[in-house]
């Protein structure tokens, strides 16, 4: 059969030992066509720095189409680099997927470079779209995508959605697709899974309740252990990491699946605190857990009540005084820049970032993220009443990664915002050199500037240039050390 290709585009941040993951994205959606007998070939730009020549040596195969994986930000930019190569090599249709075409189909349609979209979970439409594409067959049967009319390339027509996925019926996840061996040696021997999909929770700045209308559903513990089993056999990975949104939701699944991992290997998850208090944390330790990654997104209790993240600063403070108890790391995620903020609330939670690092030992701050107003999300109407302008195009839409400055709320402390993201990878002094251990990088550089920036955020001094400037040298610093 014909050539499938799927291009996964840059994220932002890509740095060799450190970060680069399975394009778990592009792997569940090849699963019908692998099982088929098609062709696929994943290009990944994070891992080929010449993928251009890649892609274009793959379009000499006359593939059935070409499909790109995105989410809002950064990899809109490079997705739409890579649409470009498609288009000015060969004639094979663009299929775009992803959280973003998901939220805006239509406008994502409208782009030149693309020719389908797909609304939602991909596995099935993947196989669906090369059939109808390889039998010159109408698109206009195929639930959840939308394409463009193939007389009247301004028409857009938008197919009935279709209903979510039976999980336990879907095709083995084919990660052979790729080269397992690349990315395991491109992020100290972690392996990744994805088991579950969708959040029971209704977190206000998340696109997630309408993506998946609050319903979670997973693979069953059994196909679950059957895979880590085969997986780990085959690979031999060191550390697993569960990329569910909740990993933590069902109390029997997570305990079936610790138990069978039973200490085999170290394993990690992101999790909500309030769900991970329910269980034992020493046993979960026992069986091998080693990291959880919770949001807590705010310190302040106005702040977490106009998000809906059903928490308060004094049960974060003690959730994490009851983990600092057991041998587990902790990486919390922050956000900020959220409409109606002000900045003592923002204050309120650096405050509170400090205070767990210093009551857990084990505690680490990912990032403080800066938050995007998502079609869909629930605090999508208040930013727009506060004056945000949505983007018409997705090269607007490319700009609003995770350290956007575009929103209009937070125009008169641009600079305070990315002097808070940059010094925050920092500010736990441990994080950074927990991540870089396997590469070339001084300790002592990520050590100083946490020692540094620890002091600034305990003055509120966000007023210095140097700060943006350092940590953009260490950051190029640790990218040239790969």
């Amino acid at each position: 059969m014909a050539d499938i290709i799927f291009v996964y585009p840059k994220t932002g941040f890509d740095v060799k030992n450190v970060s680069i993951e399975l394009p778990l994205a592009v792997i569940h959606a090849s699963s019908f066509l692998h099982e088929q007998g098609y062709n696929i070939k994943v290009i990944d730009q994070r891992l080929d720095s010449n993928w251009a020549s890649t892609l274009q040596q793959e379009l000499k195969k006359s593939p059935v189409y070409v499909g790109i994986s995105s989410m809002t930000g950064t990899q809109i930019h490079h997705g739409l680099e890579a649409a470009k190569v498609i288009k000015q090599n060969s004639n094979a249709k663009v299929v775009w997927g992803g959280i973003h075409a998901s939220i805006l189909p239509e406008q994502t349609l409208k782009h030149p470079l693309i020719d389908i979209v797909v609304k939602g979970e991909g596995e099935k439409k993947a196989l669906l779209i090369a059939e109808s594409l390889e039998k010159n067959k109408k698109l206009k049967s195929i639930k959840g995508i939308a394409f463009k009319d193939e007389l009247k390339k301004d028409k857009i027509i938008s197919n009935p959605d279709d209903k979510p996925l039976d999980m336990n019926a879907l095709p083995d996840i084919p990660y052979d697709i790729v080269n397992i061996n690349d990315y395991l040696n491109s992020n100290g021997g972690l392996f990744s899974v994805l088991h579950s999909r969708g959040c029971p929770y209704g977190c206000a700045f998340c696109c997630n309740p309408l993506l998946s209308k609050r319903r979670w559903r997973t693979f069953s513990v059994e196909r679950i252990t059957k895979e880590l089993e085969l997986a780990h056999s085959k690979y031999k990975f060191k550390k697993l990491k569960f990329n569910d949104e909740n990993f933590f939701v069902n109390k029997d699944r997570v305990e079936g699946i610790a138990d069978f991992i039973n200490n085999a290997y170290e394993w990690e998850a992101q999790a909500r605190l309030d769900t991970v208090a329910r269980f034992d944390y020493e046993k979960l330790r026992r069986k091998g857990l080693y990291e959880i990654q919770p949001g807590i997104e705010s310190g302040n209790d106005r702040v977490l009540k106009l998000i809906n993240k059903q928490l308060n600063v004094q049960k974060i403070i003690e959730y994490n005084r009851a983990i600092s108890k057991v041998d587990l790391v902790v990486t919390y995620n922050f956000m900020m820049g959220f409409p109606t903020e002000t900045i003592e609330e923002l204050f309120d939670s650096l405050n509170v970032a400090i205070q767990l690092v210093k009551e857990n030992k084990n505690a680490e701050i990912s990032a403080f993220y800066i938050f995007v107003p998502y079609p869909g999300s629930a605090l999508y109407d208040l930013s727009i009443k506060q004056g945000f302008v949505p983007p018409k195009t997705l090269e607007g839409w490319a700009l609003f990664n995770r350290q956007q400055l575009y929103t209009p709320w937070i125009q008169d402390k641009k600079e305070m915002f990315q002097n808070i993201a940059l010094t925050s990878k920092f500010i736990d002094r441990r994080r950074i050199n927990r991540l870089f251990e396997k590469t070339r990088l001084p300790k002592f550089i990520p050590s100083l500037l946490g020692k540094l920036y620890q002091s600034r955020w305990g003055k509120k001094d966000f007023e210095s240039h140097l700060d943006v400037k350092a940590i953009n040298y260490a950051v190029s610093r640790m990218v040239s050390f790969n």
